[in-house]
């Protein structure tokens, strides 16, 4: 049930396109970088447990825990910094929250300011129609 929900956590960067599509249309690629960068470690984490699934393992998972070593490490790292999750132990309980919330803010920031630039290039160069 919780890969489910991990799995979930795909759709929210996929409305908040549509939602942004229909609404502001002039900061799509922001709006949806923001969305993608709050869900991308969890997101992360719920492909890594589809390697388990089966008795070979599923090729999301490979992927998984290659995008979970990269979105997860900066969290932990200013977890621990803060004081918040404790030195030379494993994440358990409420600083797994912590460690997502430090990774959904950062990868936040940075999808969101890349959506920003795409958004930019795109209005600075208007599409001719034929």
């Amino acid at each position: 049930m919780a890969l489910l929900a991990l799995l979930l956590l795909a759709i929210v960067p996929v409305a908040a396109w549509h939602l942004a599509r229909v609404h502001v249309p002039s900061h799509v690629y922001l709006i949806t970088g923001v969305a993608f960068g709050l869900v991308i470690s969890p997101l992360s984490l719920g492909l890594y447990s589809t390697y388990f699934i089966s008795p070979f393992g599923f090729p999301t998972g490979m992927l998984g825990l290659v995008s979970v070593m990269f979105h997860g490490a900066p969290g932990f790292h200013a977890s621990v910094l803060l004081g918040l999750v404790p030195r030379g132990e494993v994440v358990s309980g409420i600083g797994h929250i912590y460690v997502e919330l430090f990774n959904g803010i950062l990868w936040g920031v940075v999808y969101g300011s890349l959506g920003f630039l795409v958004d930019r290039f795109r209005g600075a160069y208007p599409r001719r129609v034929a």
